[in-house]
């Protein structure tokens, strides 16, 4: 009997960390077919607090927003975006020079950087020119004046 409790309590104890994704709740999708296309520092979609500390250094400026809370490296030219449930990495912008999202990088011009979105899968946003989507990922090109990609913004849509 006792050998039958433990068997009962190892199944769902599995089952559990299965259900729950063992506390890491990335996407396939977002693991093997966005993240890749990231080159921020090693900075992906989903990482926790902790991770994004050891890559990009835990003194970034806090601060709320609207999805959750950010923090902002000015001196990298990078702003990371957490949900303030779990945590982890939503939303990632750069206008570094050094890095690339999709094969944008900030500075190229905007035509170079539609053309690297052309083949990747998203399609336009019927209301902006900028953005972009794919499933539940939102590409944003950031640009002033229209000539420059300035910067680039992905993110995993509010749910």
């Amino acid at each position: 009997m006792k050998k039958i409790v433990l068997a009962l309590i190892s199944v769902m104890l599995l089952s559990a960390a299965v259900m729950s994704g063992c506390g890491n709740s990335v996407s396939s999708f977002i693991k093997d077919e966005i993240n890749p296309k990231i080159e921020v520092m090693g900075i992906g979609l989903g990482m926790s607090e902790e991770e994004v500390f050891k890559l990009a250094g835990s003194d970034g400026e806090k601060a709320l927003c609207t999805q959750g809370y950010e923090y902002a490296y000015s001196d990298k030219k990078l702003n990371i975006g957490f949900n303030s449930e779990t945590s982890t990495v939503r939303r990632i912008t750069t206008k570094n020079q050094d890095t690339s999202v999709f094969g944008i990088k900030p500075g190229m011009t905007i035509d170079e950087a539609f053309s690297k979105i052309e083949g990747s899968g998203f399609s336009k946003d019927a209301d902006s020119n900028y953005k972009f989507h794919k499933e539940n990922i939102t590409l944003t090109v950031l640009s002033m004046e229209g000539t420059l990609a300035d910067g680039v913004t992905i993110e995993i849509d509010p749910e």
